[in-house]
């Protein structure tokens, strides 16, 4: 008599945690490989965008960058999308200032800071 083995295969997905406007100046956990994605209004067609002032690095790797426009009429916005992924044990800061790229000397519309402990 013979017997087929099968080996079921589990694709494993990294726990992903997301995170939006509410979270300014909160830290949050991962362990390494799980994910983080930030999502933060923006209206690129007045100019205003979303800048980095300190990226996570090298706690973090930024996985995806995208834009997502609103529906409707144009000139409405949309949400920006970061994915941040876990890559090594360390403190990642995420710091972002909203403004227009030509109006450097005034202060940022808006602020967004977020900390990321990975273990």
């Amino acid at each position: 008599m013979v017997f087929g083995l099968g080996c079921l295969v589990y694709a494993q997905h990294p726990r992903m945690i997301e995170v939006d406007r509410s979270y300014d100046g909160r830290e949050v956990t991962l362990a390494v490989g799980e994910v983080v994605e930030l999502s933060l209004a923006e209206n690129p067609t007045t100019g205003f965008r979303w800048d980095f002032v300190v990226k996570p690095e090298a706690a973090c790797t930024i996985e995806k960058n995208t834009f997502e426009p609103a529906t409707g009429s144009p000139g409405k916005g949309g949400i920006h999308r970061w994915q941040f992924k876990a890559a090594r044990p360390g403190i990642g800061v995420i710091d972002l200032e909203y403004r227009r790229p030509w109006e450097k000397e005034s202060p940022a519309s808006r602020t967004f800071k977020l900390t990321i402990r990975v273990q």
